[in-house]
């Protein structure tokens, strides 16, 4: 066992830990904050945590999810170019899966404009969101009850909830790539959502793209690329 598995005994720790290496490692960039939040105790061994979400919140998720534990109370990134030129920002802040589902009730944010909407909201909980750059947009996911793979959903002020093409494995995964530039994630919404909230974030996009292929060459942007001219 190597010393970052020692300290990082969990696979997505350790990809966390290689995402902040590469952006440090990339000089034209001012990478504000790259780091992990608290250990809790409560959070060391993922089985009472699953063991909880399932018995008492009623989500009994699947190995998937499983497999992308992380103990940390949050992970969290922000990051911008020192061209003042540049389109790009990026952040996230990923919190705990147990603290998204109990303390992360969208509801608490945002009431919702009807019963439709109201309905949604009090079953989404958010894990991820941007408060440095204070965007307003957020990740959550769906608890329905007896759900194993909830759904993903994006809130973007402008554009409102959106359903993503994403699982939660998927979303985390996609951090990786895209390092939080913000609005990657209009890239796994139906391209008919993308509206009002994507229109000033597609410059930010297409550089992204642009530059991001040769400064992470062990990622592959082919898809990102694809998702992005479809929807112009």
């Amino acid at each position: 066992m190597t010393k970052r598995d020692e300290e990082f005994p969990f696979p997505y720790e350790r990809s966390c830990a290689r995402l902040f290496s590469e952006l440090q490692g990339v000089d034209d960039f001012r990478v504000a904050k790259a780091e992990f939040g608290k250990l809790s105790k409560l959070m060391q061994d993922p089985s009472p945590v699953f063991d909880s979400l399932a018995d008492r919140h009623g989500l009994p998720l699947s190995d998937k999810v499983r497999e992308h534990y992380f103990r940390y109370k949050e992970i969290a990134v922000s990051w911008r170019p020192l061209d003042e030129d540049s389109e790009m920002v990026g952040e996230f802040r990923l919190s705990h899966l147990l603290s998204a589902v109990t303390q992360g009730h969208m509801d608490d944010v945002w009431d919702g404009d009807d019963d439709e909407e109201r309905a949604l909201y009090g079953e989404l909980r958010v894990f991820d969101d941007t408060p440095r750059t204070g965007t307003g947009r957020m990740a959550a996911l769906r608890a329905t009850p007896g759900a194993a793979d909830p759904e993903i959903w994006f809130h973007d002020l402008r554009d409102g909830a959106l359903q993503m093409d994403l699982d939660y494995p998927g979303y985390l995964e996609a951090l990786l790539i895209t390092k939080g530039v913000i609005g990657w994630q209009y890239l796994y919404c139906a391209p008919e959502d993308c509206g009002m909230g994507f229109i000033p974030l597609v410059d930010g996009l297409k550089e992204m793209l642009d530059v991001f292929p040769r400064l992470f060459p062990d990622h592959d942007y082919t898809d990102l690329r694809a998702r992005l001219e479809a929807r112009l």
